[in-house]
């Protein structure tokens, strides 16, 4: 185990880390350390369990995040929340801290979220059958039963359709 022998030698690493927290939010691959993936290092991660695709700050929680712009207050509309997803992802991605395939899925992730509104995730299955995947698709609740859509239909709640939650 290597020993840091001065408060510099300390501080440099720290500055580092919350540089890599900045520069490589995680798509895909976790950081040693980093038990949700958002880019953030544990011990610096202010919002642990933040939902993957979101964008982070050097705290690691969401710069955008889906109950509103501030505590307390929700979203205008589902076209604001999208709004700032997509400005931030577009400012990172001329920046370079993200690729043009991570700037999509995170705008992606945005679109078919229920962040914004009163619908969520409704889940559909023509026949039910352990390890199938359904549908995702983003609903008004009263609508997502099986009378109304005639096949199987399960309330996942709120959150993103990108990638499809919908496995049996």
């Amino acid at each position: 185990m290597t020993r840091l022998k001065s408060l510099s030698t300390w501080c440099l690493v720290v500055a580092g880390a919350m540089v890599l927290a900045l520069a490589a939010p995680a798509f895909g691959a976790c950081l040693v350390g980093d038990s949700d993936c958002d880019g953030t290092l544990d011990a610096f991660d202010l919002c642990p369990g933040t939902v993957a695709l979101e964008l982070v700050d050097t705290t690691g929680c969401s710069v955008c995040p889906c109950d509103g712009p501030s505590a307390g207050v929700p979203w205008a509309s589902h076209t604001a929340y999208v709004s700032c997803v997509t400005a931030v992802a577009n400012q990172r991605y001329l920046s370079r801290l993200i690729t043009l395939t991570q700037r999509t899925a995170v705008i992606k992730h945005a679109q078919y979220s229920t962040c914004g509104t009163t619908n969520i995730r409704c889940c559909t299955w023509s026949k039910l059958a352990y390890g199938s995947m359904g549908s995702c698709a983003v609903m008004a609740p009263a609508n997502c039963s099986f009378p109304i859509l005639r096949k199987w239909a399960e309330n996942r709640g709120t959150g993103s359709c990108f990638y499809n939650p919908c496995s049996w």
